[in-house]
């Protein structure tokens, strides 16, 4: 499934939406405090959330998606996808 298509996900799967970078960047904080990457995994949460803040500034935007097995839990994934889609036809999340 391309990246793109999440947004057809049903809403109750779409954790929220943010409207600036802080937001986003702020909720996968949270996501990291709550799911800790393994140390073994090599790089700081930092570094994780300053290539989540690079990435979604880029001028036409980009999605972030990761996946992680947190110690001693099973697999998680995280998305933060990049709007408005609509030059793809496909809308953003509203109201969450």
């Amino acid at each position: 499934m391309e990246i793109k298509y999440w947004l057809r996900k049903s809403p109750r799967l779409i954790r929220g939406t943010f409207k600036t970078v802080d937001e986003a960047v702020d909720w996968m904080a949270g996501e990291l405090a709550q799911y800790p990457y393994p140390e073994s995994y090599g790089s700081s949460d930092d570094a994780r959330l300053q290539y989540v803040r690079d990435t979604l500034s880029l001028s036409a935007g980009n999605d972030v998606v990761w996946g992680w097995y947190p110690n001693n839990s099973q697999y998680v994934s995280r998305a933060l996808i990049a709007c408005p889609r609509t030059a793809d036809g496909i809308p953003c999340p509203q109201g969450l």
